[in-house]
C-alpha cells in the first residue's frame, strides 16, 4: 500500500479533459491511500463532501512554485504519512519537486512537456525536474515521448492512458436514439455528425464547418451538431452562417447529457491539428472514447494523441491530412457506407471496454504508484 498526496491545478470541479482524467482514477484508488491538494472553486464544499477522500484547497488561486508551496505540500504528506508526492503537471508545478522531503512523481499529458520540451531555457527546468522523479505518469504514449525528449534519456514511465465511463455512456437502443434526436431537433433519419471540444483552434472546427458545407450539397438533411465553449465560438459561428453550413453550435452541455448527445450521432468528429510546428497537439482525446463507449466510428486529425485514442482503420478515421476535402471525404465515406460505419462503431466499443475501462487503468495506475514508491 503506497500513501501518497497528489497536488494539481486541475481537479474537480472544474471542467475539462485533465480535470476528468485525474479525478476519474483517483477516485477508484482506495480512500486512505489518497490526500488531494488543489485549488479552490466556487463549487468545491459540496463536491469535496462527496469524496471518499480527503481534498485540501488552497487560499491562492493557483499554485505557483515557489517555498509557500513547498513548505505546505512538506506539511500535508507529513500530516497524511505519504509515502509520494504525485505533481500535476510536470511544469510548472512540478518545479516544486526536487525540494520536497520525500520521492515525488510527475503526470505529463502533452503541451505542458511538448512546449517547455522545445524551449532550451525552460527545457532545463524540466529535465531537473524529471531527473529527480522516482517515476512518470504519462496519459499517453505521445506525453510520454516528449518527456523522454525533455529528458533526453529513458525515464521509468507509466503510460496511463485516459479512460472512459462505459457505464456512464453506452450505446442507445433505438427508442432511446430516436429520443435523444428529438431532444437535440435532429430528424430521426437525418445523417448527423456530433463533435465535443472546447472551442480552440488546435480542434480544428472551422475544418468541420468547411468539411459539413462541402457535404451539404450531397446530404441535404445532413446536420453537424458541436457542443463546447471558447474562444473560438464567435469565428466558428460567423464561419458557418457565411458558408450556409448545415451546423449548429449547442454551447456547454451538461455532463450528464453527453451520453444521449453521443448516441445521436452517425459519426463523430473532432478534426484536432498540430500547430506551431509541433509545439501544440492534442494530447489524447477523451471525447473519442466517449464516442467509441456510445458505439459510434470517429474521424480524428492526426495530432498527437488522436491517433492512440482512434484505432485507423478499425474504430474510425484518423486523416493524414486535415483540410476541408478530406475531412468531407472521410466523413462522406461513413455516412453513406451504413455496415462500415456500425462495424467501426461496434469495435469502437469494445476496445474502450477492453482497453480504455477506468477500473483496470485505475488498477494499473495502484500497481505503478506502489513501484514509484519503492524505488
Amino acid at each position: 500500500m503506497t500513501r501518497h498526496l497528489l497536488v494539481t491545478n486541475d481537479f474537480p470541479p472544474k471542467i475539462g479533459g485533465i480535470q476528468s482524467y485525474l479525478w476519474e482514477l483517483w477516485r477508484r484508488l482506495p480512500a486512505d491511500e489518497v490526500m488531494v491538494h488543489t485549488t479552490p472553486h466556487r463549487a468545491a464544499a459540496g463536491f469535496d463532501r462527496a469524496q471518499d477522500f480527503k481534498v485540501i484547497r488552497s487560499p491562492e488561486p493557483w499554485l505557483a512554485p515557489g517555498p509557500h508551496l513547498v513548505r505546505r505540500v512538506n506539511r500535508l504528506a507529513a500530516e497524511h504519512g505519504a509515502d509520494l508526492v504525485v505533481i500535476d503537471p510536470a511544469v510548472p508545478a512540478g518545479l516544486i519537486g526536487p525540494h520536497l522531503e520525500r520521492p515525488y512523481a510527475v503526470v505529463v499529458h502533452g503541451a505542458e512537456t511538448a512546449v517547455p520540451g522545445r524551449a532550451p531555457g525552460v527545457r532545463r527546468l524540466l529535465g531537473r525536474v524529471l531527473a529527480g522523479a522516482v517515476g512518470v505518469v504519462a496519459a499517453g504514449e505521445y506525453p510520454a515521448d516528449e518527456a523522454e525528449r525533455a529528458a533526453g534519456r529513458s525515464l521509468p514511465v507509466a503510460v496511463i492512458p485516459p479512460g472512459v465511463d462505459t457505464e456512464r455512456i453506452r450505446p442507445p437502443d433505438d427508442r432511446a436514439r430516436a429520443a435523444a434526436r428529438q431532444r437535440f431537433g435532429i430528424d430521426e433519419h437525418a445523417p448527423a455528425v456530433v463533435s465535443v471540444s472546447r472551442l480552440v483552434p488546435r480542434k480544428g472546427m472551422d475544418t468541420l464547418v468547411r468539411a459539413a458545407a462541402v457535404l451539404a450539397p450531397y446530404w441535404p438533411d445532413l446536420r453537424v451538431l458541436i457542443a463546447g465553449e471558447g474562444r473560438d465560438r464567435g469565428r466558428i459561428a460567423r464561419l458557418a452562417e457565411g458558408l450556409g453550413a448545415p451546423v449548429r453550435l449547442l454551447g456547454r452541455v451538461p455532463e450528464a447529457d453527453l451520453g444521449d448527445l453521443y448516441g445521436c450521432a452517425d459519426v463523430f468528429a473532432m478534426l484536432c491539428r498540430t500547430r506551431w510546428g509541433g509545439l501544440e497537439q492534442e494530447g489524447f482525446g477523451i471525447v473519442f472514447l466517449e464516442a467509441a463507449a456510445a458505439g459510434v466510428a470517429q474521424v480524428a486529425g492526426r495530432s498527437g494523441g488522436a491517433a492512440e485514442a482512434v484505432a485507423h482503420g478499425e474504430t474510425g478515421i484518423v486523416l493524414e491530412e486535415t483540410g476541408p476535402a478530406a475531412a468531407a471525404r472521410a466523413i462522406g465515406e461513413l455516412i453513406g457506407d451504413d455496415r462500415r460505419r456500425r462495424s467501426m462503431g461496434a469495435a469502437a466499443r469494445r476496445r474502450a471496454e477492453g482497453a480504455f475501462s477506468y477500473d483496470s487503468l485505475a488498477r494499473k495506475l495502484r500497481g505503478a504508484l506502489d513501484a514509484m514508491a519503492a524505488r
